[in-house]
């Protein structure tokens, strides 16, 4: 099966500075792909790269088989919104699609069901004579996404959608993307926040100052993070130092720490350590075995340790 996205050892440089340096990107039909990364890793060059508004320095991209050198034909199945686009404020929704509409060489029978499709899949269609320029930011990455569907794309490709959106209307704008999974249809976002990638996407490339620092599915990711297994303990006997420090030397403990005088956390290996000889500890040194539950490591958990301390301020 022909992939929706190929990006290989893709190179792009302004001057003396590499923006992007030899990253590779692959997008199954119907997945959902994030482009994680800090602001300012190289994702919007990417994507500019991807649709044609820049050039690579080397590399190549291929989109349902076909070569983006003949850019024409690779786009005609691709729907984009790159960076902050702005509809006409005098236009409504309707009006906007319709141009659009026109420009893409949709039919004009065609297109005013077309129009009526894409407005309720992205639930905006109780506002579809109302002027664009009247509406919440929200709403108008909503008629954005709008515009990208219009044609029917077999391709998505969204660049930081819900940058700069309030709590509200980030929400209605990731409801509006999880309503396309399903449909056949792939997806690339960029962002730079953890839960968005999480909660909407198969498969995840993390980028840092330009360069692929990690790549795959999402729950796999999580799954091989988890080496670091961390289990939260409650017993109902005061813990004890000689507790503690028999349990740091325990096979395959790699941190042992105190919450409170009755809970504490220990984190194993994946290649090591038997949990049957924490409870034997336990119960040796008599303290009374109440609760004990698995932490598993999240996104952000395993951004953090591919990427460093560093970048730290440029992810919420």
């Amino acid at each position: 099966m022909v992939n929706s996205l190929d990006v290989t050892s893709l190179t792009k440089s302004f001057g003396n500075f590499v923006a992007v340096n030899d990253v590779s990107i692959t997008v199954g039909k119907g997945e959902f792909m994030g482009l994680l990364g800090p602001n300012g890793a190289g994702k919007s060059t990417i994507l500019k790269v991807i649709t044609g508004m820049i050039s690579p320095t080397s590399g190549s991209v291929m989109v349902h088989g076909i070569d983006c050198k003949n850019h024409r034909k690779a786009m005609e199945r691709v729907g984009c919104v790159i960076e902050t686009p702005e509809s006409y404020p005098n236009f409504t929704p309707t009006e906007m699609l319709n141009y659009i509409g026109r420009v893409r060489g949709i039919g004009r029978q065609d297109l005013p069901v077309r129009i009526r499709e894409v407005l309720e899949e992205v639930r905006m269609w109780e506002w579809r004579d109302k002027k664009i320029g009247t509406f919440s930011k929200g709403m108008k990455q909503r008629v954005s996404i709008a515009q990208a569907l219009l044609p029917d794309p077999d391709l998505l490709l969204l660049d930081e959608p819900t940058s700069g959106l309030d709590p509200r209307g980030m929400m209605e704008v990731r409801e509006v993307l999880l309503g396309l999974k399903g449909g056949g249809r792939s997806l690339m976002v960029s962002t730079h926040m953890l839960n968005e990638v999480s909660e909407l996407c198969d498969s995840v490339t993390v980028i840092r100052r330009g360069s692929k620092v990690m790549g795959g599915k999402v729950r796999e990711l999580l799954r091989s993070e988890q080496d670091g297994v961390v289990l939260e303990v409650e017993v109902r006997n005061t813990l004890t130092s000689e507790f503690m420090s028999n349990l740091g030397g325990l096979a395959g403990v790699t941190e042992a720490e105190k919450v409170d005088d009755y809970c504490f956390e220990v984190s194993f290996s994946n290649n090591g350590g038997n949990r049957e000889d924490l409870v034997d500890l336990i119960r040796n040194h008599r303290l009374g075995f109440m609760t004990l539950n698995q932490k598993g490591s999240d996104l952000e958990s395993l951004y953090m340790s591919l990427t460093g301390e560093d970048d730290k301020d440029d992810i919420r």
